[in-house]
């Protein structure tokens, strides 16, 4: 089964209907439902919409890509087509949307961001999930997610990579984290090391990962 976040580039009408073709690879019944909820989807962040994505996170049972819990594709699909359906709106809907999910919800849209149309529109609101304590949620934005890379300025990208150091999250999933790191970021990264040296504290493995980049 292939990664959804390496799918063809495909118009944005096509997108739901290729994840949904993964959904039914792997629950007919639950293909069935979302063929029926991307048909007319409702707007992000309106209740009908948190009611079916809620709903989505239940379905289906079975296997799904590496690093793509299986109700994932679901919610994936019916982000996009409501996105798609929300035009120049969908940059507001999708941070209401955001604000009324829970955890699991957010980790969803976080990563699914790439398989949004137009996906640099919402830069600001994935900037803003690496502020999360929630460690699930800043690792749908930080790990195997290519938005990342792909579209946040040098200096949200630094931070995101040293709060990964910081909480524990792999550098080894991050994705493009060889072609974005800079002379910066490893100066910021020595600077941490040093602190850590100094206050008698021990320094994490992937710190001398990130040091070594480049080298």
């Amino acid at each position: 089964m292939p990664d959804p976040t390496i799918l063809p580039a495909a118009a944005p009408d096509a997108m739901p209907g290729l994840l949904a073709a993964l959904v039914a690879e792997q629950d007919r019944e639950a293909a069935a439902w979302l063929e029926t909820a991307v048909a007319t989807p409702p707007l992000p962040g309106t209740a009908e919409f948190m009611r079916l994505f809620a709903i989505a996170g239940r379905k289906p049972a079975g296997t799904a890509p590496p690093g793509w819990p299986p109700a994932r594709l679901a919610r994936a699909a019916l982000l996009a087509a409501s996105v798609h359906a929300a035009g120049d709106e969908a940059p507001a809907r999708l941070a209401t949307a955001f604000r009324r999910s829970d955890s699991a919800e957010r980790a969803a849209i976080l990563q699914s961001l790439m398989l949004l149309p137009d996906p640099a529109r919402f830069a600001d609101l994935a900037a803003d999930a690496c502020r999360s304590s929630v460690q699930p949620v800043f690792e749908a934005i930080a790990c195997d997610n290519r938005y990342p890379a792909a579209h946040f300025a040098e200096p949200v990208f630094n931070q995101m990579v040293l709060k990964a150091v910081i909480t524990g999250a792999p550098l080894a999933r991050v994705v493009g984290l060889a072609e974005r790191t800079t002379a910066q970021l490893r100066r910021m990264a020595a600077d941490f090391r040093d602190e850590r040296r100094a206050s008698n504290r021990p320094v994490p493995a992937d710190l001398e990962f990130l040091l070594e980049l480049g080298n």
